[in-house]
């Protein structure tokens, strides 16, 4: 069987969930299957990890489609491909599905939250989410997507979603970064870079509306005020969205100017000493269709102070404190929980650590490699 795979979104050099997402799957795919072939498509020539693939794994090489626009690729540039030149399935881990295609097509669908939230997006993103939505609903072979309250508001929007051809795949996490086991002059190192001292809450994501970062900032501010003498900071790792600007309005805040501190994108091999070295980690994010720092996080065996929404009760399950992101109160009671109590912090750490190695990127390539199979012996 040959595979096409979408790698575009991988191949990025700032990679944030979805792109990560789609870059270990391809990883693990390649690593793991001896058996079929694979040919990653992209709109540029590919780095790093995703070239070396194609270099030391015989089975597995690189197609660059050229196109001339800054838009449109996937629907024009790799369509044409897939009437002109198909695989037998089409693999696409984290964009829309090509216009045409002869090639049987595989989707993952990674959250509905242009249906619950749509002001966090613009007119143009809510009409294309929808339309790309129902549009791999009706096309795709089978539809993969990241946990079960993924799959149950998928069901809940569209009208049109079969049981039969969606299944729900977890993320896993990199078990060569993402552990407990703390190297002190590395780890050091990396503080210094970022001029971080200890202690600190942590938040890594995307700064956006869709976050819920102001809510973030003002229970911090909250934490502020109630203990002026305390020297536990805030940080925040992501880069900047569009609509940044009240989020920076905060960070100017006198309160907190000086507690909180914004590190912007950062690469992924730091990220595991910044958890390892914080507090906990924050996650107050509206809506979640995955959240993929949860269990990097656990993993680290940092405790993890996230929503109570969306699909995080779900891949936390008992090892994390759950808040309303509504409720700014609550957030701040549970954020001076966790900075006076140590024995919290350390029984979410073990059952963090607990709930951590029930994922894996190697499990989720080995149930997408299934459902790759399933959609190509289908009639």
């Amino acid at each position: 069987m040959i595979i096409g795979i979408d790698a575009s979104r991988a191949n990025r050099d700032h990679k944030t969930g979805v792109e990560w997402y789609a870059y270990y799957i391809i990883k693990n795919l390649v690593e793991m299957d001896h058996d079929n072939d694979y040919i990653l498509y992209s709109d540029k020539p590919l780095k790093d990890d995703l070239a070396r693939l194609c270099r030391e794994h015989s089975n597995c090489k690189e197609m660059v489609l050229h196109w001339p626009f800054r838009r449109f690729w996937t629907l024009g540039r790799l369509s044409w491909e897939m009437v002109m030149r198909p695989p037998d399935v089409l693999f696409v881990p984290a964009h829309t599905l090509p216009l045409f295609s002869r090639a049987k097509m595989v989707n993952t669908i990674h959250d509905v939250a242009f249906m619950i939230y749509p002001q966090f997006y613009s007119h143009y993103e809510r009409l294309h989410l929808r339309w790309s939505t129902r549009f791999a609903l009706s096309r795709a072979e089978q539809i993969i997507t990241v946990s079960n309250f993924t799959k149950q508001e998928i069901f809940r929007y569209f009208l049109m979603a079969q049981e039969d051809k969606i299944s729900v795949v977890y993320h896993g996490y990199d078990k060569a970064l993402y552990h407990p086991v703390v190297d002190r002059t590395a780890d050091s190192r990396i503080l210094d870079y970022y001029r971080l001292e200890k202690p600190y809450f942590i938040y890594i994501g995307r700064l956006e509306s869709k976050k819920n970062i102001v809510g973030l900032l003002n229970a911090f501010r909250n934490f502020c005020q109630a203990r002026p003498n305390d020297k536990t900071m805030l940080v925040l790792a992501g880069q900047r969205s569009h609509d940044y600007a009240p989020i920076n309005n905060l960070l100017a805040d006198p309160i907190i100017k000086g507690r909180a501190k914004e590190l912007g994108w950062v690469p992924e091999q730091d990220l595991p000493v910044l958890l390892r070295q914080s507090m906990a980690f924050i996650y107050p994010s509206w809506y979640e269709g995955f959240g993929l720092p949860v269990i990097q996080s656990m993993a680290c065996g940092v405790p993890v102070l996230a929503s109570r929404v969306g699909s995080l009760p779900e891949i936390g399950a008992h090892a994390a404190l759950y808040f309303d992101p509504a409720d700014q109160d609550e957030l701040l009671d549970k954020m001076k929980q966790l900075a006076d109590d140590a024995v919290l912090r350390r029984q979410l750490s073990q059952a963090g650590l607990r709930r951590a190695v029930k994922f894996s990127w190697s499990q989720a390539a080995a149930q997408t490699l299934e459902i790759l199979k399933k959609s190509h012996d289908s009639p």
